[in-house]
């Protein structure tokens, strides 16, 4: 099943918070950064219709607090508008 964001949305997948620091220490949910960042799943169009400047596959860094996200599969997804992707990362 293919998922398509409508109008100016990307689906991504973000990443998974640090469970351990390096030397092996556990650090709980509560303490955990949420990282923004993630992997380009599917994109949307603009409004007349052309594509936007990222594709799926790219890793990007977002922000922004207006995401919708979801869980599919037992796997996280978050929608974000295109105005809330901050950089791509390469």
């Amino acid at each position: 099943m293919t998922i398509t964001p409508i109008g100016e949305r990307v689906l991504i997948k973000p990443e998974k918070a640090e469970e351990q620091t390096k030397s092996g220490i556990y650090i709980p949910e509560t303490a955990q950064e949420k990282k923004k960042e993630g992997t380009v799943i599917s994109v949307g169009t603009r409004d007349d219709g052309t594509v936007l400047p990222i594709k799926p596959g790219d890793h990007v860094i977002y922000g922004g607090y207006s995401a919708d996200k979801f869980e599919r599969d037992s796997e996280d997804y978050v929608f974000v508008p295109f105005k809330d992707i901050l950089a791509k990362i390469e």
